[in-house]
């Protein structure tokens, strides 16, 4: 019998590139871009290129994209005006915190528990808070949102490897323990 792995890159090449604030990350595969509109990492305004000739488009221009956003096929995290609560660790490396400090006072009610890190009480879904936390900040700083009332988990940032490696642990399966 020969050996024949299944090549995933033959099946699905990293291609698709995200620009946000003038920074180009990727490139990502079509099923993780698919997974970043279900979790809202990915808006349908949202700035996206198929391939690293092309240019970059309204994430709901792209064919393979569009039926996610038209059949609304994103997971809702939090339901139309549900009170939250949110955890927030930020590292920035700018001077963007009066900007986070603007953005959260209009989220809700927020505190600094200790530097760089957040706590919000908001009517907002996640998307949003994630939206607006990503309007203040620059290209080199980051930010953990978690939903501790629905166990989501949101970030900027943080780059490729940061993402697989948060996507390994967070919903992990855990053995049981005696």
């Amino acid at each position: 019998m020969a050996d024949t792995a299944l090549e995933l890159g033959e099946v699905d090449p990293p291609k698709w590139r995200v620009l946000v604030h003038g920074t180009t990350y990727g490139p990502y595969t079509l099923g993780q871009m698919q997974s970043f509109v279900r979790e809202r990492r990915i808006g349908p305004e949202s700035r996206v290129s198929g391939a690293a000739t092309d240019e970059f488009l309204a994430a709901h221009e792209h064919d393979a994209l569009r039926s996610l956003f038209e059949s609304g096929g994103r997971h809702g995290d939090d339901a139309d005006n549900e009170p939250a609560n949110y955890l927030i660790v930020t590292r920035l490396n700018g001077t963007g915190k009066m900007q986070i400090i603007g953005a959260l006072n209009r989220l809700g009610k927020f505190a600094e528990v200790m530097p760089g890190v957040w706590t919000l009480r908001s009517r907002a879904r996640q998307a949003r808070v994630r939206e607006r936390l990503q309007a203040t900040i620059g290209p080199g700083d980051q930010v953990m949102i978690s939903n501790a009332t629905t166990g989501r988990l949101a970030w900027l940032n943080l780059g490729p490897e940061s993402d697989v490696h948060i996507r390994r642990v967070w919903d992990a399966p855990l053995e049981e323990t005696a």
